[in-house]
């Protein structure tokens, strides 16, 4: 498990069946400031166009949004290797 200050929050915020209704070999954890070396824009770039964005341009904005973003939670679904193969936002919306 990779160190907190890594997180882009703490992994005890997703619930266990998150991971457990996955199915082998996959699972999911929030977002880590060492994913651009393991495939997230590429995952993205599947999506949408990203651009061409260094890992250090990539480590600033997650350091942004690990300090301000604090109602976005950013999650990933990795292989046993490593590998992102998914992505997923979710997003805390307060309501009156």
């Amino acid at each position: 498990m990779a160190s907190p200050d890594l997180s882009l929050f703490p992994a005890t915020l997703l619930p266990t069946s998150a991971s457990s209704s996955l199915p082998k070999p996959y699972t999911i954890r929030p977002l880590h400031r060492t994913d651009h070396a393991h495939g997230y824009l590429t995952c993205l770039s599947s999506l949408t166009w990203i651009g061409d964005i260094s890992a250090a341009q990539f480590e600033q904005r997650f350091d942004w949004m690990k300090t301000k973003g604090k109602e976005w939670y950013y999650c990933i679904v990795i292989d046993d290797g490593e590998k992102i193969i998914g992505a997923a936002t979710m997003i805390l919306d307060r309501k009156l």
